[in-house]
C-alpha cells in the first residue's frame, strides 16, 4: 500500500503531461490607424522647437535602418506658436540638442521668453488640411534651495545626496524629479513625478541611497510642471507597463493636443532648476 501511495502523485503528473493543455486562440485586432504625435517643450532661453512624428501600431515593423527617420518624421506641416500678441513660425528643418540628446524637425528663429504667466497657443496644419492645436502657460521656476552631501554612519565610504526645494502650499504644484550620475546623457538614476497634495510643510526633500563616493558627479534637476504634463507622463508610464504586463489594463495616453488630425502628444513649458554637484568629503 505504501508503494502505491508513493506512486500515485507521479501517475497524476504523467496524466497531466500527456494532456494537451495548449490551445491556440485567434484574436482579431482592429486595424490600427496611425496618428500624428506632437512633442513640444518650451524651455526659457532656447529656440521654439517641436518634434512631429507618426505613431506605429504595436505589431508594426519599425525598420530601424537609414529610412527610419524619413518614415517617422512628418514633413510639410505649417507650425506656428502664438504668444504676447505675436506669432512665430517653426520651419520644417532638423535640429538637435547634444546633452541630453534631443531631436526636432520644426524650429523657430526666436527664443522662448522666461516670463512666468505667458500663455502659448500651438497651431499645426497638416499637408492634408487637418489641424492640431494646444495651449500651455509658462510656470515659475521653483529653485533648488540646497544640495546636501551626507555621509553614512561612522563616516562610511558612501554618501547620499539630499535635494531641498521650497513649495508654495497655497496652490497645487506638480514636479518631475530627475537625477543623473556622470553626465546628463546617462540613464537617469531617478526619474519620477511628485505633487504636493499631501505636503504639510513648505520644504520638500528628494534623496538618494548611500551609494556615492568621492569624485562622483551628480546632476539634480527639478521641473515645475503643469497638471497636463503630469497626467501625460503618468499615462505614458502606465501604457508602457501595460505593454509588458499581459494582465494589465490598456492605458490611453492623456494628451493635451487636439484637433481634426486626431493627434497624440504634449505641448508644455519646462521651467526647471538644475545643479551639478561633485561629491567631496
Amino acid at each position: 500500500m505504501r508503494i502505491i501511495k508513493n506512486i500515485l502523485p507521479f501517475l497524476a503528473l504523467a496524466f497531466l503531461a500527456a494532456c494537451n493543455l495548449e490551445k491556440d486562440v485567434q484574436i482579431d485586432l482592429p486595424v490600427y490607424n496611425t496618428q500624428p504625435v506632437v512633442e513640444c517643450y518650451l524651455e526659457p532661453g532656447k529656440p521654439f522647437r517641436l518634434l512631429l512624428t507618426r505613431s506605429y501600431g504595436f505589431f508594426d515593423p519599425l525598420g530601424l535602418d537609414s529610412t527610419f527617420l524619413d518614415k517617422t518624421l512628418l514633413s510639410g506641416a505649417v507650425v506656428t506658436i502664438a504668444y504676447n500678441g505675436q506669432v512665430d513660425t517653426l520651419f520644417n528643418q532638423l535640429s538637435a540638442e547634444i546633452e541630453p540628446l534631443k531631436l526636432f524637425n520644426y524650429t523657430g528663429l526666436n527664443l522662448v521668453p522666461a516670463d512666468p504667466g505667458i500663455d502659448y497657443t500651438l497651431n499645426i496644419t497638416m499637408p492634408d488640411g487637418k489641424t492640431i492645436t494646444g495651449q500651455t502657460t509658462m510656470l515659475p521656476q521653483i529653485p533648488i534651495d540646497s544640495v546636501v552631501v551626507e555621509w553614512g554612519p561612522a563616516q562610511d565610504t558612501f554618501a547620499r545626496v539630499l535635494t531641498y526645494i521650497t513649495d508654495d502650499l497655497s496652490q497645487d504644484n506638480y514636479f518631475r524629479r530627475m537625477l543623473n550620475y556622470g553626465s546628463l546623457d546617462s540613464i537617469p538614476e531617478q526619474d519620477f513625478l511628485a505633487n504636493d497634495r499631501a505636503a504639510t510643510t513648505q520644504q520638500i526633500a528628494f534623496g538618494t541611497a548611500y551609494e556615492l563616493v568621492p569624485g562622483d558627479t551628480v546632476f539634480n534637476t527639478v521641473f515645475h510642471i503643469s497638471k497636463a504634463y503630469y497626467d501625460y507622463i503618468e499615462s505614458v508610464q502606465l501604457a508602457v507597463f501595460g505593454n509588458i504586463n499581459p494582465f494589465a489594463q490598456p492605458s490611453p495616453i492623456k494628451s493635451n493636443v487636439q484637433g481634426s488630425a486626431n493627434p497624440l502628444g504634449i505641448f508644455t513649458c519646462l521651467a526647471y532648476d538644475r545643479q551639478m554637484t561633485v561629491i567631496q568629503r
